[in-house]
């Protein structure tokens, strides 16, 4: 057993509550941890208990995994941002934020006003194209918010699909687990890709060479997601 543990605004019970939806949803089609439990003390310390899973990151063994190895770990990737995207909100009541209807929990927000849940995407892309303005005592008509799409669909998210946050137990055969679902929630349906570019260099192999292939290429949305981030200073 691990236990992750750390002042709410850095660990919330949020992420726990998302361990166990997924668990119970998709079973072992999205390998997690398993969930044992999680509390809060008196000072607002928020302890999350689960299963240790015993291995490197995919960032610490990139380079001595083979080509067979890579496709495998980036088949195995498909497989799950499909299951996730697999399950659908009501079409009557949806929203965009944490999956219990909760502010949202993203790291491009962290130094944000607390905002969210959104009922649509329309409203989800407007705040996001003023964070870089709230600072400014007057502002204006933003050029770049038109290549934001409203017509998407709002998807489940885990948002930070970066190599660190990927384990290998085994690699015979190879299998992964995917960890830190802090961040994860209910968002447009572009974002899965742009954060999981936002996190490595341009030059990188993995999002040269195999991000493209578990995750629907959005380079259109992902340079105006970059131009924003910088602008709110979220890197």
């Amino acid at each position: 057993m691990i236990v992750k543990f750390g002042p709410s605004r850095h660990v919330t019970t949020t992420e726990a509550v998302n361990l166990w939806m997924i668990k119970k949803v998709f079973g072992d089609d999205i390998p997690v941890p398993e969930l044992f439990g999680w509390r809060v003390d008196s000072e607002g310390y928020v302890f999350i208990y689960m299963e240790l899973i015993n291995g490197p990151t995919l960032q610490e063994c990139w380079n001595q995994l083979d080509t067979d190895e890579k496709t495998t770990v980036v088949d195995q990737l498909s497989r799950i941002t499909e299951n996730l995207r697999k399950l659908r909100q009501d079409p009557s009541d949806q929203f965009i934020g944490s999956i219990n209807r909760q502010p949202l929990l993203d790291y491009v927000f962290a130094d944000q006003p607390t905002t969210g849940p959104f009922p649509n995407v329309k409203e989800f892309n407007d705040w996001f194209a003023l964070c870089h303005q709230l600072r400014f005592e007057h502002r204006y008509d933003d050029p770049n918010r038109c290549f934001l799409p409203d017509d998407g669909e709002i998807k489940l998210t885990h948002a930070d699909l970066n190599r660190r946050n990927i384990i290998i137990p085994s690699t015979n055969p190879v299998r992964i687990f995917v960890v830190d679902w802090q961040q994860s929630g209910w968002y447009p349906d572009y974002w899965e890709y742009c954060k999981a570019t936002w996190t490595v260099s341009y030059k990188d192999e993995w999002r040269k060479d195999y991000i493209h292939k578990y995750l629907e290429p959005r380079p259109d949305v992902g340079e105006i997601f970059a131009e924003y981030t910088a602008a709110m200073g979220a890197f």
